[in-house]
């Protein structure tokens, strides 16, 4: 049985290189390979230990790929790995014109279904969400590129902010293809 390295991060246990910049294709390639030799369907007639160290193993791939295929939390991470502990229970953003921008984008949002067609005012907003998380990320990068990770904080903060309401706009968008069908 191949034994990882539980002592690695994430970079390392995928042969990455630490970054906010990730090549997909290798963390792709890299993941079906470890969870080739780990999995524990390759197990079921080993020792008790061996599949539990199997099912461990398989649990620290997934882990370690959600966490390096989200822009979001490859940023917390990578924020983690340079010593910053996050806390969602007591961090938010003072930002005003950044909030005021997410209370405008979730009444628009709101807005949707009354819309005469709903769906590409889905889309609308989806445009501006895209565009506006490659904003994000590119600030992410520069400040944790300059050392200013406190900067680099506040944006991936705000990076969640934008990842959420992507997320309620895919819900809604959803649900609307499901009611229009």
């Amino acid at each position: 049985m191949q034994v990882l390295d539980f002592s690695k991060n994430y970079f390392e246990l995928f042969d990455l290189e630490p970054g906010f910049v990730v090549d997909k294709t290798r963390l792709h390639n890299n993941q079906q390979m470890l969870q080739s030799a780990c999995h524990p369907d390759r197990y079921v007639n080993a020792s008790d230990q061996d599949k539990r160290l199997s099912l461990q193993q398989a649990s620290l791939i997934n882990e370690a790929y959600q966490t390096l295929s989200s822009p979001v939390k490859r940023a917390r991470y990578l924020l983690e790995l340079n010593g910053l502990e996050l806390n969602d229970e007591t961090e938010t953003t003072s930002d005003m014109t950044f909030l005021m921008e997410q209370l405008e984008l979730r009444e628009q949002l709101d807005d949707c279904p009354n819309q005469p067609d709903p769906l590409a005012s889905c889309e609308q907003i989806e445009g501006k969400l895209k565009f506006r998380a490659q904003q994000l990320a590119d600030e992410f990068v520069e400040n944790f590129e300059a050392g200013k990770f406190e900067l680099a904080r506040m944006i991936s903060r705000k990076m969640q902010f934008i990842h959420r309401i992507q997320e309620q706009l895919h819900e809604l968008q959803f649900k609307l293809e499901d009611e229009l069908a």
